[in-house]
Parts: structure tokens; sequence; C-alpha cells
């Protein structure tokens, strides 16, 4: 990355990004263990798994007019707040309503921080600084990946291929997640960067009209497999792994792998971006992404999968800043808030039928077909890189 001094608001969202994502990472692999931990079969899994995004699925557009109304340092407080009570409530579900509803409420919360953390990037940063800030952005997600499933293992512990107690896992997030709040307080007072614009138009019309515009649908489509394939991989890893007797341990490093490697490309993205094109970029590592997912269903070992896991890592974390990147393009900085919005609502439409598609699957055939089925959602994913 560039030595330039970065923008005053960036550090702040940097550090506390990185933490909510942090906590996220700890959360959802050990809830998938707590409901295993219930006695809950794989499709029961994938049912908790889809939760997560179903409120976000409905809620993404009208967040994006909020954040327009309200200010983006104010939805990355509430969504950390809630974070917080999120992680306290995970320790008391002992039963799956309650876990799949404290697994909802997360999916609200990180969606809120998310909306106002893209869109202060999308409405602050220069346009020939998109590349760079968006990259920085989904970096600190990475990180934020990468220490979750370490911290969580290792506060967890291992008794044989279930943790010893994911109760301390989920008091680690709310531990995490009160120190994200320390660096955004003082922004409870700021008001939008972009006040929302008021017109005749309802949020769900204003975001038909937006899609039209040309690329964005196809941008969306792009991060949506992607997006869901990364989430798929966080729920049903453990899964496998479970299936397959992988210690806990080993399949935490996994995890953070995966996101070592998305790290890395993402560190990278700045130099291949000057190398090859937008189009290159997204084809050559959705193909990639394509093969890796297939052959993870052919890894009966540790070692193997996480050699397979460390290609799918690099290959999918190019996909989600370019897709930032060419919404904020396209867009005005009035509906660039919305443009954020309709993305992350893909994305979240994506998180909650695949997951539900995967517990079918790996209830009728084990952990190892959902990987072939994450192949085939990427390979689709190649028609609209051709159309962007």
């Amino acid at each position: 990355m560039s030595a330039e001094k970065l923008l005053p608001w960036a550090k702040p969202l940097l550090l506390c990004s990185t933490l909510t994502q942090a906590t996220i990472y700890v959360l959802r692999p050990m809830i998938t263990y707590r409901a295993l931990e219930l006695d809950a079969n794989p499709a029961q899994v994938g049912l908790i798994a889809a939760v997560y995004a179903l409120f976000p699925v409905l809620l993404a557009l009208q967040f994006g007019r909020l954040v327009g109304k309200l200010g983006e340092g104010k939805f990355i407080i509430a969504g950390t707040f809630t974070m917080i009570l999120t992680s306290f409530l995970l320790v008391f579900s002992n039963s799956l309503l309650l876990l799949a509803i404290a697994t909802a409420l997360s999916g609200v919360a990180h969606l809120a921080c998310m909306v106002g953390g893209q869109t202060m990037v999308a409405l602050r940063t220069p346009r020939e600084g998109y590349d760079r800030y968006f990259g920085l952005y989904t970096f600190s997600a990475s990180l934020g990946h990468m220490a979750g499933p370490l911290l969580a293992t290792l506060v967890a512990g291992s008794d044989g291929a279930l943790p010893k107690s994911t109760s301390n896992a989920f008091l680690l997030g709310a531990s995490l997640s009160i120190a994200a709040l320390v660096p955004v307080l003082s922004w409870r007072r700021e008001k939008p960067s972009v006040a929302a614009t008021t017109n005749g138009d309802g949020t769900y019309s204003a975001a038909i009209k937006l899609v039209k515009k040309p690329g964005i649908l196809a941008a969306i489509y792009i991060s949506l497999a992607i997006s869901a394939t990364a989430d798929v991989l966080v729920v049903f890893l453990p899964l496998y792994g479970s299936e397959n007797s992988f210690s806990p341990y080993a399949v935490g490093i996994i995890l953070a792998l995966r996101a070592g490697t998305t790290m890395l490309s993402r560190l990278f993205l700045g130099r291949l971006s000057e190398r090859f094109t937008t189009h290159q970029l997204l084809m050559w590592s959705t193909l990639i992404s394509v093969g890796a997912c297939a052959s993870m269903a052919f890894a009966k070992t540790p070692m193997s999968l996480a050699v397979i896991v460390f290609v799918a890592g690099f290959s999918l974390g190019i996909g989600q800043p370019l897709t930032m990147s060419l919404v904020a393009q396209k867009t005005h900085a009035t509906e660039r808030a919305l443009g954020v919005s309709a993305r992350l609502m893909g994305n979240r439409l994506g998180q909650f039928i695949v997951p539900a598609g995967a517990g079918l699957i790996a209830a009728a055939s084990g952990a190892g077909a959902v990987f072939i089925g994450l192949a085939v959602l990427l390979g689709s994913s190649i028609f609209s890189v051709n159309k962007n």
C-alpha cells in the first residue's frame, strides 16, 4: 500500500472494521459448533446460517436511505453496540430457536456496520483514491477475519471434534466489540457526509432505477456469488471438519488461512490493477475460485484442505473490493449510499438462499457436496463478468 498519509476518518474506521469483523468471525463458526452441541442436523445448521442474512435482505435498502439521513458514523456506532448485545445473548442461547434469534440479530448488526463503513469510504474518498481506500477497508476486514477464528479456537479450546466452551468464545466477541466502539464514539454527533435526496420515488423504485444502470447489476451478482461462497465456507468448514474428525484448532487455522490469503491478495490489488484490467482480474480470479471450491470436496486431511483454501482465499479476495469500486464509480454521490446498500442486499440475499440450500445438500450428500455447489455458483457469475 502507498505510504501516503491517510485521511483523518480512515484510521478510526479501519480499526473499528478490523475489530467488528473479528467479532463476526469469532461468532459465526462458534454458532455452528453451538448448534452441533444442541444436536442440530446439517439442514438445521444451514437454516440457522441463512437466518443471519434474512433481516439484512429486508432491511438493506432501507438502511441505505437511513444512513443518508442519520450519518455513516451513527450507523457504525449503532451496529457495533448491537454486536455487543448479540455476543452476550449468544452466551445464553441454549436452544436452537434462541440461537437462531441471536444469529439474526448479529446479521443486522453486521449490516449496519457495513453500510456505514462502505458509505463512508464511498463518500469521503476522492474518486482517484477509490481502489486504495476500498482496498484498505477490505484489508482491515480480512485482518479481522484472520484473527477471529484463531482467537476463538484459543479461547474456546478443543474437546475432540467440538470446542470445550463456545460461551468463552462468545464472551471474547463481546470484548472485541466493546473495543471496536472506542475509536468511533466521537462520531455520534456527526452529520451525514452527503444528505440523502428527497424525491417522489420510494426506496425500492429508486433502487430498481439504480440497478438498471450499465454494470451495476453485473457487479451486484458477482459480489453475491463471492460473498455467499465465503459465508458458506465460514459456516460449513466446521461441519466438514466435524464429519472428518478435524479438531476445532485445525478448522480455526484453516479459516484464518483463508482470511490471511484474502488479505494478501488485497495488499497486491493495486499492483495487479496496474497490470490487468478489472475484467481480466474478475475473470481469472473467479475461474481459480471455481477450481479451488470443487477441489475442497476431495480434501480428506487438514493439510490438503489448507492448501486448497490457501488458493481459494487469494482468488476470492480479489473480487469484493473491485465490485465495491465499480458500484462507487458508476453512481452519483447522492445515490452512492443506496448503491452500496443494493450491493449489500445482493450479498445478503445470496447469504440467505445459498446456506439454506447448502444445508439441504449437506443433509443429503455430506458437507463435501456443498463445495461442488459453490463451484457451480461461482461458475455462473462468469457470465456476469463478461457483461461487466
